[in-house]
């Protein structure tokens, strides 16, 4: 019983920077300090969060040349999903996130080879030139107050023709203004030809109480 007290504990923990209205910039402040670093860690143990285990599953299996390949990690968090690429193969691997003490994190943990601090959106463009990237990996930043659904666009922008964008992200966001929001921005970017929409995997248990979903995009 305590075991479960603690893990509801930690899904409502997370599940607290996703409350509508809440904004980018009051979510960002409450990640963005030591307490929630090491709270946002503890939850991902707890819940047995394995969102950035199929997202680098996904990614190992697009890419083929892992040496030569540069990824960038959207939304990384306290580096999870690098971790994940580093133990399949990849080496070099960028991180962003909104949230400094996120990339201190980040730096701390070794995974990555440079790290991005930017809000992405409303006129503010990643700090990387056109096709830049194989592939952008995201893991649990689909969600409310973390990146807008119009940020897809950028993300064709940085990625290479016939690179992708894999991302993955709780079942239920699909069923929420949110994600109807967002999966309306990539059906638009698929329909402009930007990019093509390469398969959706389903898996059981993304954590304790969510099943989730991986989406790949190849960009055209």
């Amino acid at each position: 019983m305590e075991t479960q007290h603690l893990s509801m504990e930690c899904e409502n923990f997370v599940l607290s920077f996703q409350k509508p209205g809440m904004g980018y910039d009051t979510c960002v402040q409450a990640y963005d300090n030591d307490q929630s670093v090491q709270l946002y860690a503890q939850s991902a143990e707890t819940l047995a969060y394995r969102g950035p285990q199929y997202c680098a599953d996904m990614v190992a299996g697009l890419i083929k040349y892992k040496d030569d390949a540069l990824i960038l990690d959207v939304a990384a968090g306290t580096g999870l999903v690098g971790a994940e690429l580093r133990k399949r193969g990849f080496s070099q691997i960028h991180a962003h996130d909104g949230a400094s003490n996120m990339l201190e994190t980040c730096k701390r943990k070794g995974f990555y080879s440079h790290l991005i601090h930017c809000f992405i959106g409303e006129g503010k463009q990643l700090p990387a030139s056109n096709n830049t990237y194989d592939a952008v990996t995201m893991s649990g930043g689909t969600c409310e107050n973390h990146i807008p659904p119009f940020c897809q666009e950028e993300f064709v922008r940085v990625i290479k023709p016939g690179g992708y964008f894999v991302n993955a992200y709780r079942s239920t966001m699909v069923n929420i203004e949110y994600g109807q929001r967002w999966e309306a921005e990539a059906r638009r970017l698929e329909m402009d030809n930007k990019w093509t929409f390469y398969g959706r995997l389903f898996f059981k248990k993304y954590n304790l109480f969510s099943d989730g979903f991986v989406d790949m995009y190849r960009v055209n």
